[in-house]
């Protein structure tokens, strides 16, 4: 029996925007919806995600259930300072290929998006907790579905079967890849911090990035809110010390609710850090190469 999503709210742990699930499919034949990530938070009692004092998650339960899942081609990085907790995904580029996924009117969960993709990654956009809406540029495997804004998000991360890309949005024209987000702002641009201090005078967020590091992808979402220069300081030094270099780091339009999950190679079992079944108009996936 499908379990309310408001009972699976509770059971997750969510707490500011944030929730740790770790749990293995269902293997019920008449489940719906169809996804076996979908299936299993429909209907499997997850264990409570551990906490801290503000609410954020406890970073290493988070880096634990990610890791129990691990699949060929992705590793797990994380760091954690008192300004700051972050979990990412290392994506050799070689044995999984980014997709864009979305575009539908009544979008795309991450649940669901795992029946597609090994790992997705995405975020609510800023406008409206829960809005369908995109902001900006938003082309799915050649449709343009909303066109590129002239102001506000200033990046557009372009996605194609050899890599990611990211570009200024003058500098965009359609054609550049297959599929295409209008992100922003940047917060690496050419390998150096792109964020003034200013920043440090905003509203801190909850945050879902994509780096692009040569062959290499990193994928990620902080576990409490930031600045989005303190994460950008942060991830240029974990960078660093993973020995990756990155030139572009974009934050995903968005800034009320950050999701990150990641299937088994089998897909019978699933980590992620989020809402899992609440749509987003678009999601960032990688799957594996044929």
């Amino acid at each position: 029996m499908r379990r309310p999503l408001s009972a699976t709210r509770w059971i997750l742990g969510l707490a500011a925007g944030v929730g740790l699930g770790f749990f293995s499919a269902c293997s019920d034949p008449e489940a719906d919806p169809s996804s076996a990530a979908e299936r299993a938070l429909s209907g499997l009692a997850q264990r409570p995600a551990p906490q801290i004092g503000n609410g954020a998650l406890a970073l290493d339960a988070v880096v634990g259930a990610f890791r129990e899942v691990a699949v060929e081609g992705i590793s797990v990085l994380s760091m954690k300072d008192t300004d700051a907790s972050v979990i990412a995904l290392r994506v050799d580029l070689e044995i999984l290929e980014p997709v864009l996924l979305g575009g539908q009117s009544g979008g795309i969960t991450a649940a669901g998006a795992l029946a597609q993709a090994r790992v997705v990654v995405g975020s609510s956009f800023v406008a409206e907790v829960n809005s369908l809406d995109p902001v900006g540029l938003l082309q799915v495997q050649g449709r343009t579905l909303s066109p590129v804004q002239p102001h506000g998000y200033t990046r557009i991360l372009g996605v194609r079967p050899e890599g990611l890309g990211v570009v200024g949005h003058r500098d965009y024209h359609r054609g550049m890849y297959d599929s295409a987000l209008q992100a922003g702002p940047g917060i690496v641009e050419a390998g150096l911090l792109d964020i003034s201090e200013r920043d440090l005078k905003r509203p801190r967020y909850l945050r879902a990035f994509v780096a692009t590091c040569g062959p290499v992808a990193v994928v990620g979402v902080t576990l409490r809110p930031m600045h989005l220069f303190t994460l950008g300081q942060r991830l240029l030094a974990l960078f660093a010390q993973a020995g990756l270099a990155c030139d572009e780091v974009v934050n995903l339009a968005g800034d009320r609710e950050a999701v990150l999950a990641l299937a088994s190679s089998d897909g019978s079992r699933f980590a992620y850090v989020g809402h899992p079944l609440t749509a987003k108009a678009s999601l960032l996936g990688f799957r594996r190469r044929q």
